[in-house]
């Protein structure tokens, strides 16, 4: 019994691991770029999206081989070398926090690193247990039906990360996903946890320095002078899904009520470097400035380009945008593209598209919600299909075909 739950426990936290990245493998090379700074090495996206891809197909189909219970001889030991790995770099990334979040989960699952660690330390023995016992797991399926499983799991993982990079992630953990209020997400609900924080104060006095708490802070005593404060956190309060978020045009005017709290629709085209936006669709993204305009809505730029790179940018594709310079880490994680396009409505999201699926600016046309839902209808069915396709063939071939 203890031998069918630890292949199916180690299964289903790989299998897990490696969907939730492949369905944002941008996400992942975001991450793994975070990394890869840490290293000193620097304008790695290409690599990165490989890394990203490639991390989330092990990890997948580890976890497919263990969850479905065939080749269990040959996944045994991949999958115990790589919780050994990630175990002892999880532990590295817990003590000196070279990054706020390992990215175990995508975006999925937040963990702390210290969270993140102690999983790892939880999978790690039943992952041991598989590899001991891996001569007594047993498969009835033929040996050709066995890698035909194997050939449908790499062809969805890969496939779905594809179908995620040309157009956006098929499944949108994030704050801004289409539904999602923005203001909402950015607010402390009434009566969440305000968390415990321990504050202590350094104070010198006679060239001696001495920490006093709130309760021994020597209020009355004005020859002690102020140095430096220290803030513990004892537990972590409630911390809205969208911690900050702010656009600035070009002139240093705040842009974000603007954006996020207007009843008129708001079309927010997106490109975190203007540098490296993809620009063979711009003119679409004109014809839609033009089209917002013409039924008085409104279209913004956002960047974090600096105000010379928009001048520059705008002056080249004769674009005449309204720029709005936001922070580039928050641009990368409200849509994908480079550039996207993000179309707002009193706060809520109610489409994304990446540059590869811009919608004509005919078909946006009033009522803008309905038609904006039809087509982002339209685009969501082709992973589902996808999904279906592959998962059905895995169903005939281990049902039907023993």
């Amino acid at each position: 019994m203890l031998r069918v739950i630890s292949r199916i426990l180690t299964g289903l936290v790989f299998l897990f691991s490696g969907f939730v990245k492949a369905v944002d493998p941008k996400g992942g090379a975001i991450k793994i770029a975070e990394y890869l700074e840490v290293a000193s090495l620097h304008d790695t996206e290409g690599i990165a999206t490989i890394l990203s891809i490639a991390l989330s197909s092990v990890e997948f189909i580890l976890g497919f081989h263990l969850l479905i219970g065939f080749k269990i001889k040959r996944v045994a030991l991949p999958a115990l070398l790589f919780m050994v790995v990630f175990t002892i770099i999880t532990l590295f990334i817990a003590i000196f926090e070279p990054v706020s979040d390992c990215g175990c989960f995508g975006d999925a699952i937040k963990l702390s690193n210290w969270e993140t660690f102690i999983k790892n330390l939880i999978i790690l023995p039943f992952s041991l247990i598989v590899y001991y016992q891996k001569e007594k797991y047993k498969c009835t399926l033929p040996s050709i039906r066995q890698h035909l499983l194997t050939f449908l799991s790499i062809s969805f993982c890969v496939g779905i990360s594809a179908y995620s990079i040309y157009y956006l992630p098929v499944l949108d953990f994030r704050p801004y996903h289409i539904g999602a209020n923005i203001p909402d997400n950015m607010s402390i609900p009434e009566g969440a946890d305000e968390g415990e924080y321990e504050t202590t104060f350094i104070l010198e006095k006679d060239g001696v320095k001495k920490e006093f708490g709130v309760d021994d802070y020597p209020y009355n005593d004005s020859t002690w002078v102020f140095i430096d404060s220290k803030t513990k956190v004892i537990r972590e309060g409630y911390q809205p899904p969208i911690a900050a978020l702010n656009f600035e045009s070009t002139d240093g005017d705040d842009l974000t009520d603007a954006i996020i709290n207007n009843e008129q629709t708001v079309f927010l085209a997106i490109a975190p470097q203007l540098g490296k936006a993809t620009t063979k669709n711009i003119k679409q993204l004109i014809e839609l400035k033009n089209t917002a305009f013409k039924h008085n809505n409104l279209f913004y730029f956002a960047t974090a380009s600096l105000a010379d790179a928009c001048f520059k940018f705008d002056l080249e594709h004769q674009a005449a945008f309204e720029y709005a310079m936001c922070d580039e880490t928050t641009l990368k994680t409200i849509v994908r593209g480079n550039p996207g396009l993000v179309i707002i409505q009193n706060g809520t999201v109610i489409a994304k598209y990446n540059h590869t699926q811009l919608p004509d600016a005919s078909q946006l046309m009033n009522p803008l919600s309905h038609s904006v839902q039809a087509l982002q209808s339209k685009n969501d069915k082709t992973w589902l299909w996808l999904s279906f396709i592959v998962l059905t063939g895995a169903i005939v071939i281990i049902f039907k075909l023993k």
